[in-house]
């Protein structure tokens, strides 16, 4: 089941279509399986919520475009970078608080319920062998993964913008896998944006300038914090009140988000020290004081970010 084509993006109407998606309430679901159908309902809220979450990404993908265009061309001032960032950076603001807002349109205690419907194919011991589709793939089995907001494309623009590496590892190719669930559209922006930033060298330009680096840290925050957020939902909404091992998606739950997770947070210790912001003296102090809050926040997650998937594997037995 589609993310943007049938279960979440493609799936709402508007009360007022004068006042437009960028108002909550003004948003209505139209398929659904647990009482979706009405708004207060917590499946309302678990689409709606990634609904209004997206339609802020306008001046994301605008910026993304600027801020490879500024450093392709390498001018001598760095105004378009730092436009380009700034933008990014509202948008993410934008974003991010609709995304905090799911803890009340959706309450944990009813996720489970509903997604039942959205489970997929692909890794999941009710299909251990697949699905065959009558008259289609030549009645072989089929393998699908299941409805995820991992399909949305919001994290996969940065991390390909930011150049973001990802270990190699197995929890990596399925987040790979991930990316043919994605309208075309967004395959193909999502794959010119990661060439291109690697050919122009988006994070090597941006390291060589203080202030470039310091946009760059606040924007791979940004990453972390909404990484964060969807580690806490899978741990609040999943994890603690379901033995089943795999995610809707069909990735192992404790330890897919953490993967990427891990990747950010050692990327941003890297800047930082690479680029010498720890050492920047001619920072404003409440710029300085921001950057020694972010670090810091690194440091004490990853601890116990590391317990948590400790614990959860240890009761698992994963």
């Amino acid at each position: 089941m589609s993310y943007a084509a049938s279960y979440a993006l493609y799936n709402y109407a508007l009360v007022d279509p004068s006042l437009g998606p960028s108002v909550y309430s003004n948003l209505r679901l139209i398929r659904a399986f647990e009482r979706g159908l009405d708004p207060q309902s917590s499946e309302a809220g678990f689409i709606l919520t990634h609904v209004h979450m997206v339609q802020e990404t306008g001046p994301l993908v605008a910026g993304a475009i600027s801020l490879l265009s500024a450093v392709e061309t390498a001018s001598a001032d760095i105004d378009t970078a730092r436009s380009a960032f700034q933008n990014m950076l509202a948008a993410m603001e934008k974003i991010e608080s609709a995304m905090e807002a799911m803890w009340s349109h959706s309450l944990p205690k009813d996720y489970i319920s509903y997604r039942t419907f959205i489970f997929g194919i692909t890794n999941q011991t009710m299909f251990p062998n697949g699905v065959v589709y009558q008259g289609q793939n030549n009645d072989k089995p089929m393998f699908f993964r299941g409805e995820s907001g991992a399909n949305d494309s919001i994290i996969p623009l940065l991390d390909h913008l930011l150049e973001i590496p990802m270990p190699k590892n197995p929890l990596t190719d399925i987040l790979v896998d991930f990316r043919q669930y994605r309208p075309k559209p967004h395959r193909q922006f999502l794959s010119y944006v990661m060439s291109k930033a690697a050919e122009v060298g988006v994070r090597e330009y941006c390291s060589k300038n203080r202030e470039l680096a310091l946009l760059y840290l606040k924007l791979l925050d940004h990453v972390r914090s909404f990484r964060w957020r969807h580690w806490l939902f899978a741990r609040e909404y999943i994890i603690k009140r379901s033995t089943h091992p795999t995610a809707t998606g069909g990735s192992p739950i404790v330890t897919w988000l953490p993967n990427q997770l891990m990747a950010v947070m050692d990327l941003m210790e890297k800047v930082y020290h690479d680029s010498g912001l720890g050492q920047a003296v001619e920072m404003q102090r409440q710029e300085s004081k921001v950057v020694e809050e972010m670090m810091t926040n690194i440091t004490e997650q990853k601890i116990k970010l590391d317990k948590e998937v400790r614990k959860y594997c240890q009761e698992r037995g994963a």
